[in-house]
């Protein structure tokens, strides 16, 4: 029978359960090992209640006045052969509010300024008898990954059988494949009060949201058979849309594959939300195996990099559904492993693609990489991540090409690639104007600092401000006139002994950076 006491009614939309945090001990911080992850894609109806006595397999999530968040979680796993089962959960916390505290904090700890990102909760689950095996611990906000190893083995990192995530159907098989499940948690405004898990509910699905679908598509691959890409298309996809849609690729990382964006990724939930909300456009998106895109190819020849997906699967997307194929209008980002398959793509052909993502997988561009100042680059990663790419390595590469670094609240884990999805598909593809701000702020401090009159710093001025409004409206043709123009009164100002040799240099120099990628995807 069941040992646990009756709570409140359970709140909308979520999975959950589980031991409270006293009974938790903290394993090794790999929080998904730096390859691994892949969570559910389903969603677990919340019970009107966690009752004593209630047993049902999978997980639900219920309001709890003594829960630090609002919400605990109740784990249920059925298997009348297993001696002993554990749940572990990369739900242990860090502290977001303030980095330089290094302590790793229990579910049951949770306090305001706390995020998820300390590695990994593991419990022994309570024999509750007749196969059954219960665990409660709260849980904050978001996408929650967890998984169950059976009899003290480690090496099967197990589904959830009552919730399990909708594998490819030519995936990794078990036990190579660490199976993650997921299970969505509310935010409770009074009990976590933290901003930044707050905006984790763009990783919620809601009721009133338009759906897009998905599904594992066959695609034929040279010498292998059976294989799948996954294919999200956005709500009310239309095959015969005047403009085609943009295309965003997603890479995944070591003991994953096409499965894991779809599932723990949160991508198509994720991408329901911000089109909701009018952040994103609506996009086709395509996840991929890397075990079926080719070699990674010689460093020395340019264009010879995963060749499947150069001459297969891009071909294929491109062919079957209605999205444009223009470079500009595709991104590809991944994680971990997928961060360098993405830096190999950028360092073979840096314009295959209008905007990638390495995330998780240091820096390993070369700043000689050919034409690196034509695709827009998102680095990023969690603060408590191993793969987290040097800062200073990735300000190097600015010097060259259009970067931007974002460091988020999460290890090696779903917790910091949720949140980076969730960033680059809202604030950074489609959006020339987020990596180009930088050079125009730098342009117009050194205009600024250039000793001129009021008058002739504000006619640069104005013209750089004007360039990036118009970037940001889509009209690059304009914003190249007005940059030209820039430069045509640089050079003036030099010969009328306004600006030194020096300054006009440095002026011109960054200017022609971003005409050089302006005029790139205009030609």
């Amino acid at each position: 029978m069941s040992v646990f006491t009756r709570r409140d009614r359970a709140v909308e939309g979520s999975q959950g359960g589980g031991d409270r945090g006293r009974n938790a001990r903290l394993v090794r911080p790999f929080a998904a090992l730096g390859l691994t992850a892949a969570l559910v894609l389903s969603t677990v109806p919340m019970a009107a209640q966690a009752a004593d006595g209630e047993l049902t397999p999978g997980p639900t999530v219920y309001a709890d006045p003594e829960s630090p968040t609002g919400y605990t979680g109740r784990f249920v796993y059925y298997d009348p052969d297993a001696t002993s089962v554990r749940f572990v959960a990369d739900i242990l916390l860090r502290n977001w509010a303030d980095r330089t505290d290094i302590t790793v904090y229990q579910p049951h700890q949770y306090e305001p300024g706390l995020m998820r990102g300390g590695g990994g909760y593991d419990v022994e689950m309570t024999d509750a008898g007749d196969g059954y095996w219960v665990t409660e611990v709260p849980l904050a906000a978001g996408a929650n990954q967890y998984w169950f190893y059976v009899d003290g083995n480690t090496s099967a990192w197990l589904a959830d059988p009552a919730n399990s995530p909708i594998f490819a159907p030519d995936g990794i098989s078990f036990p190579q494949r660490r199976a993650f499940n997921k299970v969505f948690v509310p935010y409770d405004e009074a009990k976590q009060d933290f901003a930044p898990l707050a905006a984790r509910q763009i990783e919620l699905p809601r009721e009133d949201s338009a759906k897009g679908t998905w599904s594992y598509v066959p695609i034929d691959i040279p010498n292998q058979t059976g294989r799948t890409l996954g294919v999200y298309l956005p709500p009310d996809y239309d095959p015969n849309r005047a403009e085609p849609y943009k295309t965003i690729y997603m890479q995944h990382g070591g003991g994953q594959d096409q499965s894991d964006w779809m599932n723990m990724g949160d991508v198509p939930v994720i991408m329901d939300n911000l089109i909701q909300d009018g952040t994103t456009e609506p996009a086709v998106v395509i996840t991929t195996n890397t075990n079926y895109l080719g070699p990674v190819g010689n460093q020395a020849v340019p264009g010879d990099a995963y060749p499947n997906l150069r001459n297969v699967v891009i071909p294929f997307v491109e062919a079957n559904y209605n999205v444009s194929t223009e470079p500009i209008d595709r991104a590809f980002a991944g994680l971990s492993a997928g961060s360098f398959v993405t830096q190999n793509l950028i360092r073979d052909d840096a314009d295959q693609f209008g905007y990638y993502g390495p995330w998780s997988g240091g820096v390993s561009v070369p700043a000689s990489t050919p034409n690196l100042a034509a695709p827009y680059i998102h680095y990023g990663g969690g603060a408590w991540d191993f793969g987290l790419p040097n800062a200073n390595t990735v300000a190097a590469l600015d010097d060259v090409g259009f970067i931007e670094n974002t460091v988020v609240a999460g290890a090696h884990d779903f917790n910091a690639w949720n949140q980076l999805f969730t960033i680059f598909a809202r604030d950074y593809v489609w959006h020339p104007e987020a990596f180009l701000q930088d050079e125009v702020d730098t342009l117009k401090a050194d205009v600024a600092d250039a000793g001129l009159n009021k008058g002739n710093t504000n006619a640069l001025t104005v013209k750089l401000d004007q360039a990036l409004k118009l970037v940001t409206a889509g009209d690059s043709v304009g914003a190249l006139e007005v940059l030209n123009g820039f430069l045509a009164q640089v050079a003036e100002f030099q010969t009328a002994g306004k600006l030194t040799a020096e300054q006009a240099s440095a002026l011109t120099t960054l200017a022609e950076k971003v005409t050089f990628n302006l005029g790139y995807w205009v030609q």
